[in-house]
């Protein structure tokens, strides 16, 4: 049971919980070991928010996962885990992981709080309205963004956050318009889109994204705008990705891309040097 209710918490998707380290990096803190330390257990702490809401998704969506080619061997959905069993876990690991966010401070638990508000709100209601959906998406970004920044107690370029919410709304679209191609019954809110108005939604938020993101180096200093290249392309890699392998719907598998890899360490070492290097 315990390997049937670590699948349901769907630790592959934990790794969006990583945008909460970017406060640290862009403050300039980024050898701060006690904010390192402090990021890390709020970021196990937004894990197991995440995943018992996961969990409290597939017990909520039990029945029709069930009639899923794919979903019905979720183990709720398949049995493994018996449904009461199951609400224990899920708010078990959920109060668990909001005494742990209280601990770090009041406002890093609200800030919790409201993830975890947000995430339910999202899957008890508003997944089943176009547009809406993704923006609630983006929220849970954004909100993952401010939880880093409490934390350590630091302000970040409002570009920033504002980079955060389009990239969100850039991988939501981008997941309609991978689910538009498979299994319209998947998902409610997919009889609210067709493939041109995702499309047009999706590269609406690429363009967003893009401009926002030169922007912001440009408020920073114009030796910043030499990452612009390498945004660019990991944005369009990303876009060429799911038209060619219809990565959409598993966004994860751009971390087993090598090119987009390479592209991503580049970046990450060239934004380093301009913000530490002293060039600001």
């Amino acid at each position: 049971m315990l390997k049937a209710v670590i699948k349901s918490m769907r630790p592959h998707q934990w790794y969006k919980n990583f945008i909460i380290f970017i406060c640290i990096i862009f403050s300039k803190n980024i050898f701060n070991l006690q904010m390192w330390m402090d990021l890390i257990v709020v970021f196990i702490a937004f894990c197991m928010l995440a995943g018992s809401q996961y969990m409290l998704n597939d017990i909520k969506d039990a029945e029709k996962d069930r009639l899923h080619p794919k979903k019905k061997y979720r183990p709720i959905a398949a049995g493994l885990i018996p449904v009461k069993i199951a609400l224990v876990i899920s708010l078990t690991i959920m109060i668990t992981s909001l005494i742990v966010a209280f601990s770090m401070g009041r406002l890093v638990g609200f800030v919790s709080f409201m993830y975890l508000a947000n995430s339910i709100v999202y899957s008890f209601y508003f997944k089943e309205y176009a547009i809406i959906d993704a923006i609630f998406i983006a929220v849970g970004f954004v909100i993952r963004a401010i939880a880093g920044c409490v934390t350590i107690d630091v302000t970040i370029s409002p570009w920033l956050i504002l980079c955060v919410f389009l990239l969100a709304l850039v991988l939501a679209f981008g997941k309609r318009r991978h689910e538009l191609d498979g299994d319209q019954n998947s998902r409610n809110s997919l009889s609210q889109y067709n493939v041109a108005m995702s499309e047009s939604l999706l590269n609406s938020s690429v363009s967003l994204l893009l401009m926002s993101y030169a922007l912001y180096t440009v408020s920073i200093n114009s030796v910043m705008m030499l990452t612009l290249p390498f945004a660019f392309y990991g944005i369009f890699r990303y876009v060429q990705l799911m038209h060619l392998k219809g990565i959409g719907e598993e966004t994860e598998l751009l971390l087993m891309d090598k090119p987009f890899i390479f592209n991503l360490i580049l970046w990450t070492f060239l934004t380093i040097f301009v913000l530490y290097g002293g060039f600001l």
